[in-house]
């Protein structure tokens, strides 16, 4: 499969913390638990996984994993409650036949034309168990957007690779809620993320102009 620059690492591993506080925060309002309480045995999927050690934490929270990503790059030993699959999205939709509580997308999205996200989205539904939650990070798609994530972030900055992200391919939370819509999927919460260049941290915002969470249940 293909390899990354692990530069394209950095910001991710950056982006953990964050993850775990927003998901923190919609478990504790949708579901009325605490977010440790919440993924005791869950079955949780991560697709762009990218190195596990993001999903591990869920592991070592009680759940059990798979984790689905193209790229071969992967810190983490498959184990008993938690696995690995270096595989395209396509393989693993079509030989999938388990059902998950809790499915991962995060920095996903933006990098799958439209087409595959229809199929995606009609598959999501089939395999999520009832109470199911969709966790979703992505870029939203407008001027600003392209202008902070390519010519800042990738060109001046160099936080990423150059060529990561295809602009064209950024959602906007609208396009998020009619593919949640048309696969009997409920969008419940959007919220912006904001991205600190001297600490290198990220925080929940207000602003989802650049990039956002979104949560999707069934």
């Amino acid at each position: 499969m293909k390899t990354i620059d692990q530069r394209y690492y950095k910001p991710l591993e950056q982006m953990m913390a964050i993850r775990h506080s927003y998901m923190a925060k919609i478990i504790q309002s949708e579901f009325g638990v605490s977010v440790y309480d919440f993924f005791l045995k869950k079955e949780v999927l991560d697709l762009g996984c990218g190195t596990g050690k993001f999903l591990h934490g869920y592991y070592e929270l009680g759940s059990n994993c798979v984790g689905v990503d193209i790229t071969n790059n992967f810190l983490i030993h498959n184990k008993e409650r938690f696995k690995l699959l270096n595989v395209d999205l396509d393989h693993f939709l079509k030989k999938n036949k388990m059902k998950f509580d809790v499915i991962f997308l995060f920095e996903f999205l933006e990098h799958l034309t439209q087409a595959q996200r229809k199929v995606l989205f009609k598959n999501i539904y089939k395999m999520m168990n009832s109470n199911g939650v969709i966790f979703i990070s992505t870029l939203n798609r407008n001027p600003i957007s392209k202008f902070f994530s390519i010519n800042i972030a990738e060109n001046f900055l160099k936080l990423l690779p150059k060529d990561t992200h295809d602009p064209e391919l950024f959602l906007k939370p609208s396009e998020i809620e009619n593919l949640a819509r048309k696969n009997n999927l409920d969008l419940v919460n959007t919220q912006g993320i904001f991205y600190n260049p001297v600490l290198k941290s990220f925080r929940l915002s207000n602003i989802d102009i650049i990039n956002y969470f979104a949560t999707i249940i069934n």
